[in-house]
């Protein structure tokens, strides 16, 4: 998408949550520094749920337990590899309470292990469970205030596997999830809050260092092939849902633009459906990349290589590209693409255009994008000749941008989310998505936010519950 989000750099990760009441020590927050405040006047949205899914086995009558949260971006720490979980134990009558015999179980995410737990209590861990009882008599005593547990935790450094995605087409809504954010998307909390069961994850691109090798955002530490983002997918994949894999975007270059050779490109896309078990991809061909005639067709040859191998396999790949659009649809760039992939004999399922950032103010922005997606079913027209008109709508896809949009005078607003939402399904257009699902927040700000709209009355997930109503 057109906005240029802030990438998941480790080093410069902000504090999440600072102290845990009662003990002092190791637990306390690290000040944050300069190099902290990229994302200082974000708004953070409401908490999400206890990580760990903290069970208290014994002592549940005297005492409660109650995640505080995670302590993060410490200047002389390496947080992409490890860090805390912070919890309290709580007196159930409020004031100081001896002789507690408390058990608490704490259930490590895929991808994590235990490295201690600072406060010395008496650990037993089996596979990811982790089963903590006071190891001392003072450690009994629970006071008012609550006791600490600082449960530290380093990432696993052998292979996950991934959960293998599920065949079908992407689900009717698929909002964009930027992998490239902090911190990194829970995918399957973010079904849980917001209802939508599939995202479109972005972005696998070019690695800075070796364009042959596939990376996560730009990023040279979050290869494909490693564990970046493997844990969250399945997780999902494994409460029912599943994921569109998206690669290019706005920043840094799609693999087609570094990769010359078409079946070294073939191989790399290979490789991330084998890693990621993917079954639907997406392609964002925006800005000089849509000028790029070469590697357009170097992609298209790519893919249609690969598709047909997938097909021979009865697996087949269902693979969408997402292009720039404006009111009156396609431009002759984005025409261009579309030719040429018809032309190699590529398969789209859905092409899918950015209702976004028009270049001019754009008072109505619910109106635009309906305008754009009706325009794009007649231009898909010569492209497809004996489709019909239903199945030419099934090839149209939508993604606004939620809130305000990065040109000034453009805000796509939840009356806009509604009206979208109703002509799609009368139309019975093939997907909407969004721009992003981690911006489905309110705030009040005169400027573009990476983590919430910019409309301050909307509700949490607000876009998300108009276009869940979206059946296709």
């Amino acid at each position: 998408m057109r906005v240029c989000p802030v990438l998941a750099a480790a080093a410069a990760a902000p504090v999440l949550l600072a102290a845990v009441a009662g003990t002092a020590g190791p637990s306390a927050a690290a000040p944050a520094t300069a190099e902290h405040t990229v994302r200082a006047e974000a708004v953070r949205p409401a908490a999400a749920p206890d990580p760990l899914r903290a069970v208290l086995l014994e002592g549940a009558d005297k005492v409660s337990v109650q995640w505080v949260g995670d302590q993060t971006g410490s200047p002389d720490r390496d947080w992409s590899t490890g860090g805390n979980y912070h919890y309290r134990i709580l007196p159930t009558p409020g004031k100081d309470t001896s002789d507690v015999g408390w058990k608490l179980r704490l259930t490590l995410p895929e991808g994590q292990i235990l490295a201690q737990e600072y406060e010395q209590d008496s650990v037993v861990q089996d596979g990811s469970s982790v089963t903590i009882t006071p190891k001392d008599g003072y450690r009994r005593n629970v006071p008012a205030a609550g006791l600490g547990i600082v449960l530290e935790w380093k990432a696993d450094d052998r292979l996950i596997d991934a959960v293998p995605g599920d065949p079908k087409e992407a689900a009717p809504f698929a909002p964009y999830a930027d992998a490239g954010l902090y911190p990194t998307p829970d995918l399957e909390a973010l079904h849980q809050a917001s209802g939508a069961r599939q995202f479109t994850t972005a972005f696998i691109v070019a690695d800075p260092q070796d364009g042959s090798v596939p990376v996560w955002s730009g990023q040279h530490s979050q290869p494909v092939s490693g564990n970046f983002l493997v844990p969250q997918i399945n997780k999902l994949r494994r409460a029912g849902g599943d994921v569109v894999v998206s690669f290019g975007g706005a920043s840094n270059q799609e693999l087609a633009l570094t990769i010359g050779d078409t079946d070294r490109l073939t191989a790399a896309y290979r490789g991330v459906v084998e890693r990621l078990k993917a079954t639907k991809l997406d392609f964002d061909i925006e800005g000089t990349a849509i000028l790029d005639a070469r590697a357009n067709t170097r992609r298209a040859q790519a893919l249609a290589a690969l598709q047909r191998e997938y097909d021979a396999k009865g697996q087949p790949l269902h693979i969408s590209y997402t292009l720039p659009v404006m009111e009156d649809g396609l431009t002759a760039d984005g025409l261009a693409v579309v030719r040429d992939a018809v032309a190699q004999g590529l398969r789209i399922g859905t092409w899918n255009v950015m209702t976004m950032d028009y270049g001019h103010p754009v008072k109505d922005m619910g109106a635009a994008a309906m305008s754009a997606g009706t325009a794009l079913h007649d231009q898909l027209k010569p492209f497809h000749p004996g489709a019909s008109d239903a199945d030419l709508w099934k090839k149209v896809g939508i993604t606004p941008m939620l809130g305000k949009n990065d040109q000034p005078e453009e805000t796509f607003t939840i009356d806009d989310a509604t009206r979208l939402t109703t002509w799609a399904n009368e139309k019975h257009i093939g997907r909407l998505a969004m721009w992003q699902i981690q911006r489905d927040h309110p705030c009040a700000s005169a400027k573009v936010e990476l983590n919430c709209s910019s409309i301050p009355d909307q509700k949490d997930y607000g876009f998300s519950a108009e276009f869940g109503r979206f059946t296709g």
